[in-house]
């Protein structure tokens, strides 16, 4: 009965991301450009940390938006407790008070079985729905870690369906030389972001969808 439950549940989840991918290509994709820069006075930007390198590049990557997006929602695994001090420390550097630090399940702990972070996921991206659907934000960045999966996915389903506007691009991590992390790879295949970018022109001859970083900076300015 457990394994049936988990094959149906499986099946439906697998499904769900196929419908997510198809319509990310025909609605999504069509509408959004390559830019970045927000349309309106009050942008906010979300962020999603993940533990080591990967808080320290993101953090490095909203440097350069100044104070174009005055709202900044960070979003971190509930067991990460490094990251939180991290951006609590950059947005008091800034002198900005308009900020939160969310926090939702994560998807798959170091060393957890790929069986049992189906449902850590599933659990995941039901927080997810929710911190997406009440804050909204008008662009998410992803560079990484596990947890961005669930929260591309619903920002990308609530995009679909009109009931948000938001541009989601994945930064992969420089270290990524010869092929992207499962969380690239995951994103680059299903269409869920608007731009994936890449941080070596090696990676462009195998993932010709992405995005060389020199290439993205001249198409942002």
């Amino acid at each position: 009965m457990f394994f049936f439950f988990f094959f149906v549940t499986a099946v439906i989840l697998f499904g769900i991301l196929l419908v997510t991918a198809f319509l990310s290509f025909l609605v999504r994709h069509s509408n959004h450009s390559s830019k970045i820069k927000p349309k309106k006075a009050n942008a906010s930007l979300c962020a999603v940390l993940g533990s080591g390198g990967h808080t320290t590049e993101m953090l490095e990557l909203i440097k350069n938006f100044d104070n174009e997006f005055n709202m900044r929602i960070y979003i971190i695994a509930d067991t990460d407790t490094i990251s939180e001090d991290k951006a609590v420390a950059h947005e008091k550097s800034r002198n900005n008070e308009k900020f939160v630090v969310e926090k939702i399940p994560r998807s798959r702990e170091v060393g957890q079985s790929y069986f049992s972070s189906v449902f850590s996921t599933l659990n995941s991206c039901r927080f997810a729905f929710k911190l997406i659907y009440r804050t909204r934000p008008d662009l998410v960045l992803l560079n990484g870690p596990g947890t961005c999966i669930p929260v591309a996915f619903a920002a990308a389903f609530f995009d679909i369906i009109r009931l948000i506007d938001t541009v989601i691009v994945y930064e992969e991590s420089i270290c990524r030389v010869n092929k992207l992390s499962l969380s690239g790879a995951i994103l680059y295949y299903l269409g869920m972001v608007d731009s994936l970018i890449i941080q070596w022109p090696e990676l462009k001859k195998r993932y010709p969808r992405a995005i060389y970083i020199k290439d993205f900076k001249e198409k942002s300015t």
